[in-house]
């Protein structure tokens, strides 16, 4: 909604939308703005009730810490960019053209089919992990990074599927009837004509991808042991037996989360794009 039209309604409307939108501001900047607080105080100071929040406790003492020991942590990332950036890659390389086919060829019931690839978000991990670990078990790939990537295909591959054929269903047709005229095939029109002009949706269904598989905690927490441990179970191991060094744990979290704000400011634009052509047109 732009600040033209708003001003378009009464007093009380403008006011209403302005507080909403404050409300909406608040509560998603307030986790963020705590965890930078939280990764710049003292322990003493963070485990009080309420915590200390005067001057004198702010420190980067947790940050240094974290940097210098920065060996689980630095494998943690790395491992975590290789399981994101292969998923990824993989999902956005099936996904495209699964997306395609169902948006635009002749497949038997597709509208069924992309339902049932949506359905399966509705799975709880937890449904799938005991079979899926004695599997990767049986085939020696426990706490490896690559297939950590694989299935995290399960939960990136559908959403990327939906995103990318909401936005093909909306392609003019004309487009693809004039490269038939020229003689142009299916996969010649797909590649040439259809992929250039879905730059935004496919920026947004990568970084979207990108971001679950940084995040996700319960299936590394399940295949990996000690050599491909991503971040977000480094960050827990701050959670010791007797103690939790809270101030630590927020500053390699403030630490994990920079590359994909990084990201997502990089590429707001194609984001914002690509999920309002693909998601609400599909």
């Amino acid at each position: 909604m732009s600040f033209a039209r708003l001003q378009h309604g009464g007093p009380v409307r403008q006011t209403v939308v302005l507080a909403g939108l404050a409300v909406f501001v608040v509560w998603s900047a307030g986790p963020v703005l705590w965890l930078v607080l939280s990764s710049l105080l003292q322990q003493k100071a963070l485990i009080q009730q309420p915590p200390d929040l005067s001057p004198a406790n702010f420190t980067l003492t947790n940050f240094t810490t974290v940097v210098g020991a920065a060996a689980a942590l630095g494998r943690g990332i790395f491992n975590s960019l290789v399981v994101a950036l292969f998923s990824t890659a993989v999902a956005l390389a099936l996904g495209a053209p699964a997306a395609y086919a169902l948006a635009r060829l002749p497949v038997p019931r597709a509208n069924g089919i992309a339902f049932l690839i949506l359905a399966t978000q509705m799975l709880p991990g937890i449904a799938i992990a005991i079979p899926l670990f004695i599997l990767i078990s049986k085939l020696g790939l426990i706490d490896n990074v690559l297939s950590l990537g694989v299935v995290y295909l399960s939960f990136n591959l559908p959403i990327v599927i939906w995103i990318l054929r909401g936005f093909f269903t909306s392609i003019p047709v004309g487009l693809e009837k004039a490269a038939a005229v020229d003689g142009v095939g299916i996969f010649a029109t797909f590649w040439y004509i259809v992929l250039p002009i879905s730059i935004p949706p496919l920026t947004a269904a990568a970084v979207f991808a990108f971001v679950e598989a940084w995040n996700e905690f319960f299936f590394a927490l399940i295949l990996t042991r000690q050599h491909a441990q991503t971040v977000p179970l480094v960050i827990a191991q701050f959670a010791g037996q007797y103690q939790t060094v809270f101030g630590q744990m927020m500053a390699a979290a403030v630490i994990s989360v920079t590359p994909v704000i990084i990201l997502a400011i990089l590429f707001r634009n194609q984001i914002i794009r690509g999920f309002a052509d693909g998601m609400m047109k599909g």
